[in-house]
């Protein structure tokens, strides 16, 4: 063989030798390079439910991505990102139409916020910064309005329903967890990782407790205290009283979030419809609902209409103080907005 057909032989191998830098070495397809980042991103153990819901989402942004003949996330720029924000808010308003026919369906303005901010989460987790980031707002040009209308459905009665049925069925975390859910106002991640131990602690050194354990985002402050009451204490202490030996929260030592998910919190869901409950996301809306009344002396405007402003929003200063969110317009969406005002 002549050196000629070696040199060729070489450089012929070397045009075929696949790149390993695609999508910034996390694979060559790029969805799953996605998922990839993402995991690395906010870390196998934890986040389930953050990670989840942008590998959910994503499939929307590759999909574009392979519309528009994109395959490297390396090659994506900011001119690239706010090509698909548009194509986003051309989805605002009506079905959007490919030039070779195919058609997307239209999408509400909150689907479309989500699509944006799961994007530029993509982008942060591939580069490692927020250099391609783009506001939602400006992009689309509307603001995400997220306000009750619907009656809230996880009243207590119905709560304690749930609660028997999931008892009946072996699942006394699980109940244990529809109660603190109710009771408290917590998420389900706080409600599985809350100290119980320093929960009663607290409470009888000061009548209340904070809520500290599996915040959003990792926040931990003190200014969320809750009072006690004797449905609270009933939730707390049921708690402590069905936690495995030895723990300070509802998971055992082999436990992990994730499993105790699988194992105790997704089979209960069942029992909530049965009880009523259209999901865990409602037993919190029932706390909302009963701060806000209490505070307000009146019903929430869910009920009916708002007649003193000023304690209103006083009141929904307290629902989102209590609920851990900083932002006070976050109540509406839990007690309905400011439309009934008479």
């Amino acid at each position: 063989m002549s050196n000629k057909s070696v040199k060729r032989g070489c450089r012929s191998a070397k045009r075929r030798r696949p790149d390993y830098r695609r999508n910034y070495s996390y694979g060559k397809k790029l969805g799953e390079a996605i998922h990839k980042a993402l995991d690395q991103h906010y870390g196998r153990d934890s986040h389930f439910n953050t990670r989840s819901t942008h590998k959910r989402r994503s499939a929307l942004f590759v999909r574009y991505c392979k519309r528009c003949g994109m395959n490297d996330a390396r090659k994506i720029d900011r001119e690239f990102i706010l090509q698909f924000g548009a194509y986003i808010k051309a989805r605002l308003n009506a079905d959007y139409e490919w030039p070779d026919g195919d058609v997307d369906e239209q999408i509400s303005v909150a689907y479309a916020h989500n699509a944006i901010s799961t994007t530029n989460t993509i982008m942060r987790a591939f580069r490692g910064d927020d250099a391609l980031k783009v506001s939602a707002r400006e992009v689309l040009g509307v603001c995400r309005k997220s306000v009750r209308t619907k009656e809230i459905k996880a009243d207590v009665v119905d709560a304690k329903y749930a609660v028997n049925v999931a008892i009946a069925a072996g699942f006394e975390r699980g109940a244990a967890l529809i109660l603190l859910a109710r009771a408290w106002g917590m998420r389900v991640r706080e409600c599985i990782l809350q100290d119980l131990d320093r929960m009663k602690c607290e409470i009888e050194v000061s009548g209340e407790a904070a809520i500290l354990e599996g915040c959003k985002g990792g926040r931990k402050s003190k200014d969320r205290t809750i009072k006690a009451n004797e449905f609270r204490m009933e939730a707390l202490e049921f708690a402590i009283e069905v936690r495995p030996a030895g723990s300070r929260n509802l998971l055992s030592k082999t436990d992990t979030v994730k499993s105790f998910l699988k194992t105790e919190v997704n089979p209960c869901r069942q029992f909530l419809l049965l009880s009523g409950i259209p999901h865990f996301m409602e037993l919190r809306a029932g706390f909302a609902q009963d701060i806000y009344e209490e505070v307000m002396g009146g019903p929430s405007p869910l009920k009916g209409p708002i007649r003193d402003t000023v304690m209103d929003r006083i009141a929904r200063e307290e629902v989102s103080r209590q609920l851990g969110h900083n932002r006070v317009s976050v109540a509406s969406s839990y007690v309905g907005g400011m439309r009934n005002a008479a």
